[in-house]
């Protein structure tokens, strides 16, 4: 009985040791998660999101819908069960309208949304236009026509307190009263708008940001 007892004992021994090199194995070929990879989920995901914002007339939960992106674009790069969050903190930092921080497990990265399809001008206008933040600081640089040129040219976008950010724009918003966002110029009939105030009723460009821009 003695014996059968060893060799139960070193048949159990033996299968928690082949459990663990399989464990191990495993651990080693499973890649680890970097900002990069998160990166790249993330672009792919930003680019769902717009044309399903698109598609419908804009998304009833877009930071939830992107989170759920993210992590669905993670899952089939081989990171499965990271448990992704979207941080904006342009709520209080009125400079972070061009980014937003994502985070899966411990890693993070800051998500710059240069080369996006602009989903709000999209959605109401039909205009493939992407986000470029404007060069040309301060903004009252804009007096000059050279400048303001190049922004219609270019159609720049620029941080501004009232107008709407990401998610509200894949949300079909033209304000956002928790979040600072972005806003870029339009030329209706001739004259220049600016693309929020306009869509939202209003016609050219108004007093408060005529200062802003530096025109007269």
């Amino acid at each position: 009985m003695r014996e059968l007892h060893k060799a139960v004992a070193v048949v159990v021994a033996c299968c928690i040791a082949t459990a663990c090199i399989f464990a191990a194995a495993y651990a080693k070929r499973r890649p680890e998660l970097s900002s990069a990879d998160i990166l790249v989920a993330t672009r792919l995901a930003v680019n769902d999101a717009v044309d399903e914002a698109i598609l419908r007339g804009g998304l009833e939960d877009s930071e939830s819908h992107l989170r759920q992106r993210i992590s669905e674009r993670l899952n089939s790069a081989g990171f499965s069960g990271a448990d992704v969050r979207i941080v904006r903190t342009n709520d209080f930092d009125p400079l972070a309208g061009f980014y937003f921080e994502v985070s899966a497990g411990d890693v993070s990265a800051r998500f710059r949304l240069d080369g996006v399809r602009d989903p709000l001008l999209a959605i109401r206008l039909g205009l493939d236009w992407t986000w470029r933040e404007d060069p040309h600081h301060p903004y009252e640089t804009h007096a000059r026509s050279s400048v303001m040129s190049d922004c219609l040219t270019n159609h720049y976008f620029h941080l501004a307190a009232d107008g709407p950010d990401f998610f509200a724009r894949l949300e079909n918003k033209t304000e956002d009263r928790y979040h600072f966002g972005v806003e870029t110029f339009l030329v209706v009939g001739g004259v220049v708008a600016v693309d929020h105030l306009f869509l939202g009723g209003a016609g050219p460009i108004d007093g408060d940001h005529r200062l802003m821009y530096g025109l007269r």
